[in-house]
Order: structure tokens, then C-alpha cells, then sequence
């Protein structure tokens, strides 16, 4: 029998109906969870749900096979309204099996198959929601399942919950059924699942790659919460309370109809006025609130049904691949900023984790005109915020196609970034990143940190792709004429820049066109990141 756990904090004033519906008199745990799932170890776990008014429910925690006492057990009654909750001990990671038995009169619920190790979240729009099997490596990754039985120490340690969504950021006219599953309580479905070529091939290639790492590197088993929705903005996964507290965000939800908002951009407003073309002109009866017809672009709704119901699960941190619907204008890319930073700092709040690790995905090369600008904002926007870590993946990208085939170098990247900031590991993990610029005599010198062993084999030629700006804010080609490691720093590179006359350079920049080429690279082969920085006649760093 497959039960669910609720997840919900309680300083949000979650309100419980005044009394049982027949539904809430059967024993029953929130659907979040359920049979094959992955529990954050070394962590208390906080389960919930409904039972028959005013009983008593007891809560086991043991291990599938063995004869030894039960490891834990609590009891709680039931409320009036039949609402219950309980905390579970924290346990350590382990590939053993165990069992959670809820028992409430003759009524029982069991989970038979539960892990401990690492849980991750991962949120966003399309290329975090793309698929494994339409991915590059999936026939790879067949024949490695084939070649190799799963057991509990390889893949078959990877647990995942897939949401699966009534409608997202496709294209088309919804009919009735469509707009109907709007409403809150039925938009989000979802369960667990264990590893086999079936089950997977619609798991998120970038969140798999990323366990599939980590289970390598830290040999715990992982849970992946895939909650990703095609073409979702950044504002819809921000609560409207968030939202609204902040003047700098607070127009994305101010009184009227969302989809009349020019602050929420074009595209996203198009786009959902399509979908919901019949309903409005037929006055169907469309799920909404005080700010419009529901949908998964509207500002906090995607909050509501798909981060709000997982936000006491206890988890390691959050991966987040989204930008590409909010990166479609130069008003749009200033905007983003603020609404990034509601999103990680409400996230926080929302898991009571201050420093909940934050892991995401810069945008690649591609054809489109403010992506520079983004990724740039998104370089800042690492380098600010604390317990964040930001992959590179400028030459994974396809200059034509917003959805680049080549997932599971990102989900590897961002793998990096968790061993080194989360579980102190130590490995390169960020590409070089650049440190200065400073003006010589007949050249700029631009200094890097983070090159491990030096330049990568991806790098092998002279490095390009650099720009300076003259004192009339024009932008001329900068080419390298000396590049050589900092001996007083071993793992640093110095770049000087041949310039005509470097006297009137004020900025220098890399890789700044939309659908730039990479030339920079650590030994590891990870990419710099774009940049655009100020040139200083002092040797000021600039982190």
C-alpha cells in the first residue's frame, strides 16, 4: 500500500476544515510520499496526514528483514478535524531497506522499500524538466543498465518523485478537462519511483546525471525531487506574499487580472492567453483567485502546487535550471534579479534552512539577444548570495535550439559544485573564474583563479573571444599576447591583452555574444564563465 507524507510549514497558518470529510476519517499520509522514497539521513523527519477523529496513530520505523526491535517508534492522537503529525528520529545514510508502519485502529499504512541518504529538489522550466531519453547519452546509459544488473550500491540507490503536471508552457487552445485540472489540488500529481529503463526515461536528464554522480562520489543512495515545469517564469515559483513584500517585485502581483500585467513580459502573457483562448471566450468556469485564472505561468503558482507541499520534507539543497522565459528583454533581465533573490531567500525561509545550498545552472550559448546580459546577472547573482553555486555550461549549448541535447556534462557540473560546497570535497568545480583586470603599460592584464593544473585540453589554443571598452563606451577586439600561470599564485593565469592604447580602456569583457564560443577552461575542462568588468588602475581583486 503506497501512503504520503504532507510537508507544510506551519508558520505559513495552514488551516484544517472544522470537521472530517469521510475522505480525512481513513488513516492516510500526504502523497508527496510514498513507497520507494529516498529520506534525508542524518536528519528528523516530520510525517503527516489524517486519521479517524480523536485516535490514537502509532508510527514504527524498522528495517526490512531483520529480527531486532523496532530501531523507532512515536505516538500521537489525532485532532478533531483527524489531522495528525510525528517526527521521526534521524537516521544514517544507508542502502538497507526500511519499513514505516502507521497504524490507527484496524487501519494501516506501510512503506516497505525506504532509503536514507541524499534528497535534492530540482526546480525550473524546460531543459531542467527534458527528459533522459531525449537526451544525448540515453543510448549510453541503456547499455550501461543492461551491462550492469542495478543492486542497492549502483543505480538502483537513485530514488526519484516525478511530478507530473495537468498542463504546462506547451503551445495550443485547452479544452474543458485541461482548464479544470487548474485548480490547485489536482494540478500537481506525482509519485516515487525506483530505478529501470522505463521509469527513467522521463526523469529529468540533468537531475539524474547529477545523482548518478553523487551516488559515485559519496556512495549514499539519492533522492531526486523532480517538480520542473516547461516554460515556467521565475515569478511563478515565488509565493505572492514574497512577491508583494518586496517594492522591487511587488508590481508582478498587483491587483487585476495577471495576464493583463505588462511587467510579467509578452511572451508568458501571450502564451497563457492562448492556452486559455476557448475558456475566456466561452466563460467557462476557470480555476482562479484574486489575481486571475490560474495557470503555471501565473505569478506564485507554482509555489503553491509544487514547492509550498514539499517545504518540511528535509533535503540537502535545491538545483535550479530556469531562466530562458525571463530572459526575453532588457527590461525583463533587469527585473529577474530581484525576483532570483526572493526565490532563494523565501526557499530558505519556507525549509527553515537559512543556508539551504542552492546549485543552478547559468544559461549556454545560444542565439538570442539579452542571454549575455543574463548570464552576467547570473555570475553577479552567485557571487552575492551565500551558499549558492553557479555551472557553466557556455559551450554545451546549441546556437539554434533552446533545449541543447547535451544534458549529462550539466547534471555533472552541478554534481561539482555539491561535492565541493556541500560535502567538502575536493575537486575543481567552478571553471576559472576571473579575479582582476588592471591596466599595464602597453597591455590590460586579466587574472584568473581556479585553474587547477593549468590550462584545459579544451584550451589548447590561444585564448579569445575578449573585448575592451574606449572611453566612448565603444567595444573593440582585444587579442591575447601573452598567456603564462601565476607563479606567486600556482593555479592562476595571467592573460595580457595586446591594446593600441590601453590608457583608454575602461571595461574588458569575455565571451559576450549570444551564442559565444568557449576558449578558457581549467585542466578539468570546466568553462569561465562570460563576464564584464570594470579595468582598475590599482590591483584591486574583484572576489
Amino acid at each position: 500500500m503506497i501512503g504520503f507524507l504532507v510537508i507544510t510549514a506551519l508558520s505559513f497558518g495552514v488551516q484544517s476544515p472544522a470537521a472530517p470529510s469521510p475522505d480525512q476519517a481513513r488513516l492516510k499520509l500526504d502523497p508527496v510520499f510514498g513507497e520507494h522514497m529516498v529520506l534525508q539521513c542524518e536528519q528528523p523527519v516530520l510525517l503527516w496526514g489524517t486519521a479517524p477523529p480523536n485516535i490514537r496513530v502509532h508510527i514504527a520505523l524498522g528495517l526490512v528483514g531483520r529480527d531486532t526491535d523496532t530501531i523507532a517508534s512515536v505516538h500521537v492522537n489525532a485532532k478533531a478535524d483527524g489531522s495528525w503529525q510525528a517526527e521521526l528520529p534521524a537516521q544514517p545514510a544507508s542502502f538497507e531497506r526500511y519499513r514505516i508502519d502507521i497504524l490507527a485502529n484496524s487501519q494501516m499504512v506501510r512503506f516497505e522499500d525506504v532509503l536514507f541518504g541524499e534528497v535534492w529538489f530540482a526546480a525550473g522550466q524546460s531543459n531542467m524538466e527534458w527528459p533522459l531519453s531525449r537526451s544525448e547519452a540515453w543510448p549510453a546509459l541503456l547499455e550501461r543498465m543492461a551491462a550492469n544488473p542495478i543492486d542497492a550500491r549502483n543505480l538502483g540507490a537513485i530514488r526519484f518523485y516525478q511530478a507530473a503536471y495537468t498542463a504546462t508552457g506547451a503551445g495550443g487552445t485547452w479544452d474543458q478537462a485541461t482548464v479544470d485540472g487548474l485548480a490547485p489540488d489536482r494540478f500537481r500529481q506525482g509519485s516515487w519511483s525506483v530505478t529501470s529503463p522505463k521509469s527513467i526515461a522521463s526523469m529529468s536528464a540533468v537531475a539524474w546525471y547529477f545523482g548518478d554522480e553523487l551516488l559515485g562520489k559519496l556512495d549514499r543512495p539519492i533522492g531526486l525531487i523532480d517538480v520542473a515545469a516547461g516554460g515556467t517564469p521565475t515569478e511563478a515559483w515565488v509565493s505572492r506574499e514574497a512577491l508583494a513584500g518586496d517594492p522591487r517585485t511587488s508590481e508582478l502581483v498587483r491587483a487585476g487580472n495577471w495576464l493583463d500585467n505588462e511587467m510579467l513580459g509578452a511572451w508568458c502573457r501571450e502564451r497563457a492567453s492562448q492556452n486559455l483562448a476557448r475558456a475566456l471566450e466561452d466563460n467557462w468556469q476557470i480555476p482562479q483567485d484574486e489575481t486571475g485564472p490560474h495557470h503555471a505561468f501565473q505569478p506564485g503558482f507554482l509555489w503553491q502546487t509544487a514547492v509550498e507541499p514539499f517545504m518540511r520534507v528535509p533535503v540537502r539543497g535545491v538545483l535550479w535550471y530556469q531562466g530562458e522565459s525571463n530572459a526575453g528583454s532588457a527590461e525583463r533581465v533587469a527585473q529577474h534579479e530581484a525576483i532570483f533573490r526572493r526565490l532563494v531567500e523565501s526557499w530558505r525561509a519556507a525549509w527553515a534552512q537559512p543556508d539551504l545550498p542552492f546549485l543552478f545552472v547559468q544559461l549556454p550559448a545560444m542565439n538570442r539577444e539579452h542571454w549575455p546580459a543574463f548570464r552576467e546577472q547570473q555570475r553577479q547573482l552567485e557571487r552575492s548570495i551565500a551558499h549558492t553555486g553557479m555551472a557553466v555550461t557556455l559551450e554545451l549549448g546549441d546556437p539554434n535550439d533552446v533545449h541543447p541535447r547535451r544534458k549529462q556534462p550539466v547534471g555533472e557540473r552541478l554534481a561539482r559544485l555539491a561535492r565541493h560546497l556541500v560535502y567538502g570535497q575536493d575537486c575543481l568545480h567552478t571553471g576559472p573564474r576571473v579575479i582582476r583586470a588592471y591596466l599595464g603599460e602597453k597591455h590590460i592584464t586579466v587574472e584568473f583563479t581556479a585553474f587547477g593544473d593549468g590550462m584545459g585540453k579544451k584550451g589548447a589554443h590561444l585564448p579569445a573571444g575578449f573585448e575592451w571598452q574606449d572611453q566612448e563606451g565603444r567595444w573593440r577586439i582585444a587579442d591575447v599576447g601573452e598567456w603564462r600561470s601565476d607563479s606567486a599564485a600556482p593555479g592562476d593565469l595571467i592573460l595580457e591583452l595586446i591594446l593600441a592604447t590601453p590608457e583608454r580602456a575602461q571595461a574588458i569583457r569575455y565571451a559576450w555574444a549570444p551564442a559565444a564560443t568557449a576558449t578558457v577552461f581549467d585542466s578539468d575542462g570546466l568553462p569561465a564563465s562570460p563576464f564584464l568588468i570594470r579595468i582598475e588602475k590599482s590591483e584591486q581583486r574583484e572576489d
